[in-house]
C-alpha cells in the first residue's frame, strides 16, 4: 500500500495560503495581459483617459499600455517606443476627439499598436512617422481624413508593418507618402471609404517615392480609386489580393518610372473584378508587370472622354499617354463592360502574352489605337473597332496626407 505523506498542519496552512495568493495574482495579471506575441518590459493598465495618459508617459521604453476597457480621450495620443494594445481576450474601443493630424501619432521606433478599435477621429486616425512600427488587429473607422497615414519622420525614413488591419468607412483608407517610407500590409481589408471626388474615398494612396506591398489584402467598395499610385520613384507590389467593386477605377497609376527588370509596379496573382471604368490602368508609365490573376467584370460607366463626348467606359486594362515597358503575362480577362483592354498612345514595349482573353457584351478584346509601335499581342486577342474609342485618363489630384 502506498501511503500519502503526512504534512504538518502548520505547513499545510502555509501552502494553501500561498496557492490562494498565487491564484489571486494570476487573475489580476490576466485582466491586463497583453495579446499573444507581445513582449513587455513593463505593463501599465488603462481603463480611462487618466490612466491611459499616465501609462504612456511612465511605462518606459519597451513597455506596454494595455487597454482593459473602452476609453475616450479628449486629447490626441502619442506613442513613442512602447506598445498600446487591447487586453488579451478583449477588443476594446478607443475614441479620440481631437488631433486632426493624428488621433494617435506614432513617433518612436519599434512602437506597436494592436487589438483595439479606433473610431471617429476628427482627422487622420493613426499617423506614423517612425521606423519599425507594427500595427496588428486594429480596426479604424470614421476618420475624417486617412485611417492610417505613414509619412517621413524627423529622421526621414519611416516603416510600418500592418497585419490583419481593417480600414473602413473613413474619408480614405491607407495613405503612404515620401521617399524612405516603406509599408507592408498583410491580410486585412480596406473598404467603404467615402468621398465625392476621384481622390476622396480612395482605398490606398501611395505617392512621393514611397514603397508599398499589399499581400493578401482586400480593397473593395471604396467610393474613389481602390489603389492609387503616383510619382516617378514610387514603387508597389500587389500580391494575392482582391481589388473589387471600387467606384472610380480598381488600380490607377500615374507617372511611375521603372523597367521590366526592376518594375515600378508588379501585380501578381491578384483578382481585379467589378471595378468601374477600368480594372487596372494608368498614364505616363514605364516598367509595369501584371502576372497571373484575372481582370473581369469591369462595370461600364458614363465619363467624359478625349473625344469631347460622354461614353460608357468599362475596360479591363487601360494603357495610356506614352506608357511603355508594360507586360501582362498569364492573366485572364473576361466580361469587361467595354473592352478587355485599350492601348492608346503607347510607345514601345507593350507585351501581352498567355492568359485567356474573352470579350464582354461589346465583343471587344484588346484595342490598340494611336500608337507608334506594334503591341506584342496575338491577333486572336485583338479587336479593331470601326472608329477610335474614347478614353478617360485623367491625372488624379491627390489629397494631402495630414
Amino acid at each position: 500500500m502506498v501511503r500519502t505523506p503526512f504534512l504538518p498542519v502548520a505547513l499545510l496552512s502555509v501552502l494553501i495560503a500561498a496557492a490562494a495568493a498565487g491564484c489571486s495574482s494570476d487573475d489580476d495579471a490576466g485582466a491586463s495581459a497583453p495579446p499573444d506575441g507581445v513582449s513587455c518590459a513593463s505593463v501599465a493598465s488603462a481603463s480611462d483617459e487618466s490612466s491611459l495618459v499616465s501609462g504612456l508617459a511612465n511605462v518606459g521604453a519597451g513597455g506596454c499600455v494595455v487597454l482593459t476597457g473602452s476609453v475616450t480621450s479628449s486629447a490626441p495620443i502619442e506613442v513613442a517606443g512602447v506598445a498600446l494594445v487591447g487586453a488579451k481576450g478583449s477588443r476594446p474601443s478607443l475614441t479620440v476627439t481631437s488631433g486632426t493630424a493624428g488621433a494617435i501619432t506614432v513617433t518612436g521606433g519599434g512602437s506597436q499598436l494592436g487589438n483595439f478599435v479606433l473610431t471617429g477621429a476628427p482627422g487622420v486616425g493613426i499617423a506614423i512617422a517612425a521606423r519599425d512600427v507594427k500595427v496588428f488587429d486594429v480596426d479604424v473607422s470614421g476618420a475624417a481624413k486617412a485611417a492610417i497615414a505613414v509619412v517621413p519622420g524627423t529622421e526621414g525614413a519611416s516603416s510600418a508593418a500592418l497585419k490583419d488591419v481593417v480600414l473602413e468607412k473613413n474619408a480614405y483608407g491607407l495613405y503612404v507618402q515620401g521617399e524612405g517610407v516603406e509599408v507592408t500590409m498583410t491580410g486585412g481589408r480596406v473598404a467603404e471609404n467615402g468621398g465625392s471626388s476621384l481622390s476622396a474615398g480612395a482605398g490606398v494612396v501611395t505617392t512621393g517615392g514611397a514603397k508599398l506591398t499589399l499581400d493578401g489584402v482586400t480593397v473593395e467598395k471604396n467610393e474613389g480609386t481602390g489603389v492609387l499610385l503616383d510619382g516617378a520613384s514610387t514603387r508597389a507590389v500587389i500580391a494575392a489580393s482582391t481589388i473589387s467593386e471600387n467606384r472610380e477605377r480598381g488600380v490607377w497609376a500615374q507617372g511611375l518610372q521603372g523597367t521590366l527588370d526592376a518594375p515600378a509596379l508588379r501585380i501578381e496573382e491578384t483578382e481585379l473584378s467589378k471595378n468601374r471604368i477600368v480594372g487596372m490602368g494608368g498614364i505616363e508609365l514605364k516598367g509595369i508587370i501584371i502576372v497571373g490573376g484575372s481582370v473581369k467584370e469591369t462595370v461600364a460607366s458614363p465619363v467624359p472622354t478625349n473625344l469631347a463626348a460622354t461614353e460608357l467606359i468599362g475596360d479591363g486594362v487601360g494603357i495610356f499617354g506614352g506608357s511603355t515597358d508594360f507586360k501582362i503575362e498569364r492573366t485572364n480577362f473576361a466580361a469587361n463592360g467595354r473592352a478587355a483592354g485599350v492601348v492608346d498612345g503607347s510607345e514601345v514595349g507593350i507585351i501581352i502574352v498567355g492568359g485567356k482573353v474573352e470579350p464582354g457584351d461589346s465583343g471587344l478584346k484588346f484595342v490598340v489605337q494611336n500608337s507608334k509601335a506594334d503591341v506584342q499581342i496575338a491577333d486572336a486577342d485583338k479587336s479593331s473597332p470601326a472608329s477610335p474609342l474614347g478614353i478617360s485618363a485623367p491625372k488624379i489630384q491627390l489629397p494631402s496626407a495630414l
